[in-house]
């Protein structure tokens, strides 16, 4: 009798709320958005402008406002379901959340501790930072669940995955410009092109500057260089879909987008996404505490506790991101860098794995563990992963045999043998993707500037946290020439034949780049006549290559001349190809016209 009579409840239940569901979850939705948009404002005024008792005190009310939305919004939201278990089961994650909410509301106020005395508003004033900064970064996290639910405005705009991808760091650059200019992120104030600069240097992992970072910046300014840095990093469009395909039933969508930023299959995509958010926070983590345990014992950059995890932190998300950014005076230049072989050793290994790219660290751990008899471990990795190892020790090698030879009467003047072939590999190695320099580049000879020149432009390998045009389009325009001159009609690679759209995406990614670079020189020649030819070169293919590694020059620029290399930093980023598929249509041509025979030597 029991199960019939809430068997009869539950289908009455569900023909009550079935004309209300699909409206209520969109009007929820779009209220989440707002309330979580107002939050992170509110959390922005709070650490970006000076807070009196009362304003302090505002704020934290209103941040419980917004958990106690929340909380309700999963309410109604499983209330308003056809199957409530279902949607709590899909949710999970939020469910978890919402748990730990109510507990800490309970036990804030509620417990046998609060029973005694009435509650007041004074209450709240009481909450301790740690436990604020746990709120602010759920709702951080709510705000990427959000915008990653909005990728439908972008199916409506037909901007595609690509078009999504730009969108995404634009929004970041700027959001990230916005936060570096209120008046408790600076030591003196920052201007807007400054700030625009500095955001997309952080956002892109390039590294490049036009401020001190260690003076200009107080801490909370370098706490969001040190955000905009990691989202920029692991790309925050794989951030955010990760975050959809495990929140809501976007799953499809998402993860057609990042199987075509990835180069995965439709099944692997999300497995990807896994990979790559638990490389980036593992190699982070044993980065930190490498920097951690060695600076905190030997206490040279601070007798803080609470520094040493900060700039160990911070230094360990800048290598593996390749970003080049220090917070220390002078950079790795200075002593505490520049003369520590351990510290250079590890940021070596740190921004090296993040140059490897994140398909190619996986395929490399992956069989490693997973050997097959009679084939070996080198013939086992993919190609695009042979190649990438081989042509990232090959440039590597290169590179540091020449910066030895070039720079015996220059930079490494007067130094060692060991010392100078250490320079030599770290600056060799950096000139790549992360910019780090040990050495002052103004002392650099000219040859080695022109051989830099061409390592930044070359740049890591695909799907890394570093620049370039990639070691895999290199290889491939080297190949398809050798066939060429050999009379050739295939390119091949380990005895397979490279698709013919390769090459030519190959040639038109290079094309474009030194097109942009071309153009990108002469502007700034005109701009900016006080500084050299090589001078502009070497910074404009820095800022192109997402490199960072500078001569200086980038401060003395005009305000036209730093948005010339905030535009080479932000299209060196999404890469040259992405910005130029999406800002066109693609056209189609259902047929072939005839040939024509030109004459080209």
């Amino acid at each position: 009798m029991k199960p019939l009579f809430f068997h009869s409840l539950r289908e009455n239940y569900k023909f009550l709320i079935w004309d209300y569901i699909d409206k209520v979850h969109s009007t929820l939705k779009w209220i989440s958005i707002g309330v979580s948009s107002l939050t992170i404002a509110l959390i922005a005024f709070y650490y970006g402008f000076p807070q009196t008792a009362t304003s302090t005190l505002t704020c934290k009310i209103l941040i419980h406002c917004s958990l106690i939305f929340y909380v309700l919004k999963y309410l109604l939201c499983a209330f308003f379901s056809v199957h409530a278990t279902e949607y709590i089961r899909k949710n999970k994650v939020e469910g978890c959340v919402i748990l730990c909410i109510i507990l800490w509301f309970f036990f804030t106020y509620l417990s046998p501790a609060h029973s005694g005395h009435n509650f007041s508003l004074s209450d709240i004033s009481d909450i301790s930072d740690i436990t604020m900064l746990l709120i602010q970064i759920y709702f951080f996290f709510m705000m990427l669940f959000e915008l990653s639910n909005m990728g439908q405005l972008f199916n409506r705009f037909r901007f595609g995955p690509r078009g999504w991808m730009v969108c995404s760091f634009l929004l970041l650059i700027i959001i990230g410009a916005i936060l570096l200019m209120l008046p408790e992120m600076t030591t003196g104030g920052i201007g807007f092109f400054n700030a625009l600069f500095t955001a997309t240097s952080a956002s892109t992992i390039t590294g490049l500057t036009v401020v001190d970072t260690a003076a200009a910046f107080t801490r909370k300014g370098q706490v969001v260089l040190l955000l905009l840095m990691q989202l920029g990093g692991i790309n925050i469009i794989c951030f955010a879909t990760f975050l959809s395909t495990s929140y809501k039933e976007t799953k499809v969508r998402s993860q057609s987008i990042m199987q075509e930023l990835l180069n995965t299959s439709y099944s692997g995509s999300k497995t990807m996404l896994r990979t790559i958010l638990g490389y980036t926070f593992i190699i982070e983590l044993i980065g930190f505490f490498l920097f951690f345990i060695y600076w905190n014992h030997n206490q040279y950059y601070s007798h803080s506790l609470s520094q040493n995890i900060f700039l160990s932190a911070f230094h360990a998300i800048a290598s593996f991101n390749n970003s080049g950014i220090s917070i220390i005076d002078g950079g790795m230049m200075n002593p505490i860098y520049s003369d520590d072989y351990y510290v250079q050793i590890v940021t070596l290994l740190l921004f090296t794995l993040g140059s490897l790219g994140f398909v190619t660290l996986h395929d490399l751990i992956s069989n490693h563990f997973h050997r097959y008899r009679g084939k070996s471990y080198w013939k086992q990795l993919k190609v695009t992963t042979r190649i990438t190892v081989g042509m990232t020790g090959a440039l590597v090698v290169i590179g540091t045999i020449c910066f030895f030879l070039f720079e015996k009467n220059y930079s490494t003047a007067g130094q060692g043998v060991g010392q100078r072939l250490m320079n030599s590999f770290f600056m060799a190695s950096s000139s790549r993707s992360c910019g780090f320099s040990t050495l002052d580049t103004n002392l650099l000879s000219l040859p080695t500037l022109l051989i830099f020149i061409c390592l930044m432009f070359i740049g890591s390998s695909p799907t890394s946290t570093g620049g370039g045009i990639k070691v895999t389009t290199f290889y491939i325009l080297i190949r398809s020439i050798g066939a060429t001159i050999k009379g050739r009609k295939e390119v091949t690679i380990s005895n397979r034949a490279i698709p013919g759209h390769l090459i030519d995406k190959s040639y038109t990614v290079a094309m474009l780049a030194i097109g942009l670079m071309v153009g990108s020189i002469l502007l700034l020649s005109i701009s900016d006549p006080q500084f050299t030819l090589e001078q502009i070169m070497f910074e404009t293919t820095s800022a192109l290559g997402n490199v960072g590694m500078s001569v200086n020059i980038s401060s003395g620029l005009s305000n036209f001349g730093k948005c010339i290399l905030i535009m080479l930093m932000f299209i060196g980023r999404i890469t040259i190809l992405t910005m130029a598929i999406s800002v066109t249509r693609k056209a189609s041509q259902n047929y072939s016209l005839v040939k024509t025979n030109l004459s080209i030597s």
